[in-house]
């Protein structure tokens, strides 16, 4: 048993105290810095975190960052120790280390960074080397919060001018980037929707839901879907399919989610859907998206060693019926917080790496970027946080998909509800809002833009009018009015991919 004991600052805002309880902490040697199991407990202005390991690790809290909201933040590598850590002078040293080691790996590459850049750099290296030195606790408290502050501003300018100069020069060397854009719809769009969406992007993604399929063994509706398909190639969109097989709450009909204790029937019975919807749209469809959430928890309350192998039995199914499909696993949490929970022992980029060891033939990985909901969603992180996910994810070797989302709203969402999916209220300094989500949407899409390795970037759902996950993270508002998302979509899309047809 191990542990680890942080100073909080006095007073502790509201805001930090209630998203303290999140904290946890990743061990030394894993590239992708997931968690671990983790205790926490908070006394006499004291957080303190115990793990089953007696070694070294990184803190990962989410904290109140102004003006940016709250985001998770990650110390460097910390020893174990008798005496507390200063937590705001650890997490501020923490931000200031990645954004210069950062800014050091992408000007070996290339970036050019302006001179007022190199300069705020080093004042906040500054004004870090006072908050550490300072005898006085709550001016090192203050001093560290400025820094944190100061390191998030220019993470953020840094990540934005990789961007721009990544897509430049991707233009110069391909012209109009290749990198799908697509938004994920479960209904057929009117011919009104079809035109405006052909204005955004440039591919389609049709989402189906074993539920409501085949809500009855051997019953099936592809009412929808046919549709959906039907629509999309007349536009002269390319299509994708899925997730076809999903494990969040809702998404398993009841018969099936009956034999969750008979892996082989239960997996019989997916392999069976999956073939099925296959077979009926491979002439029109090449790319799918076989499943999604089987490395996190799920509602049929599998173990994680049976959802790495009902996956391996769905692409290897997938496969047979046409080898030269494009096969697609959807990764969810990538990050990985729900390695919290000790029943949790495959991480996110370990399970495609099994799948690929085991034999299965992935044609990418899809991210799920699913910002500050629960249970599926992730942490708000911020764009350098992303920047570094796509690095670690492109280890694999493997061309990547990302999915994106945020709500745009903190109203109840009775669709998102039915799937068991709700906002994670401690990720906001002030409402969620539809200009929230265009600023941030906007933002991820361009840096999923730049990516090489990226080849499809889908906004999570077109209309909140259509049952979904993400509360209120649709383009459209229920009532089908589309929000300011779009139109910065729109705009990325005729500054970077294909022209408008």
């Amino acid at each position: 048993m191990g542990s680890m004991s942080f100073l909080l600052p006095n007073p502790l805002s509201g805001a930090a105290a209630v998203v303290l309880g999140e904290a946890c902490v990743a061990s030394v040697g894993y590239h992708d810095m997931t968690p671990g199991p983790t205790t926490v407990s908070i006394t006499d202005g004291l957080l303190t975190l115990t793990r089953p390991q007696n070694e070294s690790g990184y803190l990962i809290v989410p904290w109140p960052i102004d003006p940016f909201g709250t985001l998770v933040v990650t110390t460097t590598t910390l020893r174990e120790r008798g005496e507390p850590y200063r937590l705001l002078v650890e997490l501020a040293r923490g931000k200031l280390n990645q954004v210069r080691t950062q800014t050091a790996e992408w000007q070996s590459i290339g970036l050019r960074t302006a001179t007022d850049f190199d300069r705020a750099v080093a004042e906040a290296s500054r004004q870090f080397g006072h908050a550490v030195l300072t005898p006085n606790g709550q001016e090192a408290d203050t001093l560290a919060t400025r820094v944190l502050e100061q390191a998030h501003a220019l993470a953020d300018r840094l990540a934005r001018d990789y961007t721009s100069q990544m897509l430049a020069t991707r233009h110069k060397a391909e012209g109009p980037i290749e990198t799908r854009l697509a938004a994920r719809h479960k209904r057929p769009l009117r011919s009104a929707a079809i035109d405006e969406y052909c204005r955004v992007f440039t591919a389609a993604s049709v989402c189906i839901c074993w539920a409501d399929i085949e809500p009855n063994e051997a019953l099936y509706d592809w009412t929808e879907s046919d549709a959906a398909v039907a629509a999309a190639c007349s536009a002269g969109l390319p299509v994708t399919i899925g997730p076809v097989i999903d494990l969040a709450p809702g998404m398993i009909p009841a018969w099936a989610s009956g034999w969750a204790t008979d892996l082989p029937t239960l997996a019989a019975c997916m392999c069976d859907f999956l073939e099925t919807a296959i077979n009926r749209y491979k002439g029109d469809v090449h790319r799918w998206v076989v499943c999604a959430g089987f490395n996190h928890a799920d509602a049929l309350g599998l173990q994680d060693d049976d959802r790495l192998r009902l996956a391996f039995r769905l692409f290897e199914a997938a496969a047979q019926v046409d080898s030269s499909l494009d096969l697609i696993l959807s990764v969810a949490q990538p990050w990985g917080e729900y390695l919290v929970d000790e029943e949790q022992t495959i991480s996110p980029i370990t399970f495609p790496d099994d799948l690929v060891r085991a034999g299965v033939r992935l044609s990418a990985v899809e991210l799920e970027v699913r910002a500050a909901t629960r249970p599926r969603g992730s942490m708000p992180r911020d764009l350098l946080d992303t920047a570094r996910l796509f690095d670690v994810f492109g280890m694999l070797g493997l061309p990547l998909d990302v999915v994106l989302s945020l709500p745009s709203s903190d109203e109840p969402d009775r669709e998102a509800l039915k799937q068991g999916q709700s906002l994670w209220k401690p990720g906001w300094l002030s409402r969620p809002s539809p200009e929230g989500q265009a600023e941030w949407g906007a933002s991820l899409v361009a840096l999923a833009l730049c990516w090489p390795q990226v080849c499809t970037v889908t906004w999570d759902h077109w209309s909140d009018a259509e049952p979904h996950l993400v509360p209120h993270g649709g383009l459209l508002d229920g009532s089908d009015q589309p929000k300011p998302l779009l139109t910065r979509l729109r705009t990325l899309r005729t500054s970077h991919l294909a022209p408008e047809q």
